[in-house]
């Protein structure tokens, strides 16, 4: 049944209960019988109805929670001839000993709701014909033949025990070969069922020898089946029947962040009621199953009661889920849990590959801005030391020719010009020198270049900056500057600004830096050449970009870098 027609369809037999049972006490009132007998019935009747909805709630795909309703049906049934109706009565006589019979087949289910074995079955079926194939004869037979019911009722009394007596020792069989990490589980309602079984048949014979009456033997009788739904709620507060109803739960479990194989072993374990269960991992190198710890694990040498479950994506093999079959008697449950393990499994392998793969990147996209980086600084200085100090020199040369006694003055005129030209040439280059590596970002600086870029500007300019820049690594203040002069250039030459306003703060390791005027906005990244160079250096250095420039209303580029020192 699907989870969401679930919920209603069990709360629609909660209410259907309270409303049998409280028909049971209203008719009760005016029974033959005094009242706390029907009271009792209807008492242990919404034990078991309780105890059913509850199993059947979390553990939908078992069939403990409906035999536990069918139990709770037996038992209003039984009940229902104390009323004095004649109707009532007669069914009573029918169903008077399936109550047993319902027992004995949860016991021998319980915690898979489902047989195991040979001999749970051939006792199972063999309880059930005790209720009803061999309680006919106390209800056919005429009463003149009092002989012949005593002999059926040996008969049926014999057989039962027996039924008990298989019971009681598969019980203690399973108890002896159960994981450690299952008794939580098993032990409640094991114990207590091997008790009441046989308790039951005992307790009525020596009662019957002692001279009790059969209202305290029925008594005492109810008193112990009502027994087995509150075993049996022990062992679903200890734990051990987890709720399946729900897939979310699982995959809620294998989707959290950063979860390790004892995680995905854990929720596995929880979802399928089973903590003997463990998880193995298929190595490709090894060509075996390893444990978390990298440790091979013999899974497809197991033996009974010990079975496994092979995950696969697609075709290829993942993993393998081991698992207890006396606890999960539905390899079907473990292979729709298997699939959800393979997705998480596999998604985990993904993530660390695409993880992997994106920091690999990363690195090397940072190292070619480096290089970048590193590059124009050799420019920079071949340039200011090489190509500027010529320049000075032939200055000087033209100045000499100038100033020379033999020159006339056409050769000096033209010795002045030269000179001239080449200081502007110096100049030219000493201002190329500057952009491609200012000298006050290398010896004192972003906030200090970043104020000779604002105070050299045509435009009113202001510079806020609370950042230390001896904690920014070169690359990140190169990478600074360098944005922070591509947009005041934006905004004196493209966006028409009036005015101007530079932001640099530091929040942790993030540098934040903030370029907004007042110009007439529109700038799109894909349209300019430098802005497009600038959001691919921010990327490049795993920071984040942002263009805020609607028609009319200014520019704003806000930026953050990474900027651990």
């Amino acid at each position: 049944m699907r989870a969401d027609a679930l919920r209603p369809a069990l709360l629609l037999v909660g209410v259907f209960a309270l409303a049998l049972g409280g028909m049971q006490l209203a008719v009760a009132v005016s029974a033959p019988v005094p009242f706390w007998i029907p009271a009792a019935f209807t008492l242990v009747f919404f034990v078991w109805t309780a105890a059913g909805i509850i199993a059947w709630w979390r553990r939908p795909l078992s069939g403990t929670g409906g035999l536990l309703l069918v139990g709770a049906v037996a038992m209003f049934l039984g009940g229902a001839g104390n009323l004095g109706l004649p109707v009532l009565v007669e069914v009573s006589t029918v169903s008077a000993t399936a109550i047993l019979a319902v027992t004995v087949h949860l016991l021998h289910a319980f915690p898979s709701g489902r047989l195991q074995g040979r001999l749970s079955v051939v006792t199972v079926v063999v309880g059930y014909g005790v209720a009803f194939v061999l309680q006919m004869p106390l209800y056919l037979l005429p009463p003149d033949q009092p002989d012949l019911r005593l002999v059926a009722l040996w008969v049926q009394s014999v057989v039962g025990i027996g039924v008990m007596v298989a019971t009681v020792v598969v019980l203690i069989g399973r108890l002896r070969s159960a994981e450690p990490k299952n008794l939580r589980v098993l032990l409640p309602l094991y114990v207590y069922g091997i008790l009441a079984v046989l308790l039951i048949p005992v307790s009525a014979n020596v009662l019957m020898l002692v001279g009790a009456d059969g209202v305290l033997i029925g008594g005492v009788q109810l008193a112990i089946l009502a027994g087995i739904p509150v075993a049996f709620l022990l062992g679903v507060l200890l734990g051990g029947f987890g709720r399946t109803a729900e897939a979310d739960a699982l995959s809620a479990w294998l989707s959290i962040a950063g979860s390790t194989r004892t995680a995905v072993e854990q929720a596995l374990a929880r979802s399928l009621g089973d903590e003997s269960l463990r998880v193995a991992y298929w190595s490709e190198e090894r060509q075996a199953f390893i444990d978390e710890q990298g440790l091979e694990v013999s899974v497809r040498e197991q033996v009974a009661p010990r079975l496994w479950q092979e995950v696969r994506v697609e075709s290829r093999l993942v993993g393998a889920i081991s698992y207890d079959g006396r606890m999960i008697a539905d390899p079907e449950s473990v292979r729709r849990a298997g699939r959800v393990f393979a997705i998480a499994l596999d998604r985990e392998r993904l993530t660390a590959a695409l993880v992997a793969s994106n920091e690999a990147l990363l690195h090397s996209r940072l190292r070619i801005v480096e290089a970048a980086d590193a590059e124009r600084s050799r420019i920079a200085r071949d340039l200011h030391d090489g190509l500027q100090v010529q320049l000075v020199l032939l200055a000087l040369e033209a100045q000499q020719i100038a100033n020379a006694d033999a020159a006339d003055p056409a050769t000096a005129s033209a010795a002045t010009a030269l000179r001239e030209r080449i200081d502007a040439a110096a100049a030219d280059l000493r201002r190329l020198v500057h952009a491609v590596q200012p000298s006050s970002l290398v010896e004192r600086g972003l906030t200090v270049a970043a104020e000779d870029l604002v105070d050299r500007l045509d435009i009113p300019a202001t510079l806020r900056s609370d950042i230390d820049d001896r904690t920014l690594a070169p690359a990140t203040a190169q990478s600074a500057y360098l944005i922070v002069a591509e947009a005041l250039t934006n905004a004196v030459k493209h966006s028409g600004a009036r005015a101007v306003a530079v932001e640099l703060t530091r929040s942790g390791d993030i540098l934040r830096m903030r370029v907004s005027d007042d110009g007439r906005g529109g700038a799109l990244v894909e349209h300019s050449s430098g802005l497009k160079g600038m959001a691919d250096r921010v990327d490049a250095l795993g920071g984040s970009f942002e263009l805020v420039s609607p028609e009319g209303a200014g520019t704003t580029v806000r930026v953050e870098l990474p900027c651990g020192s």
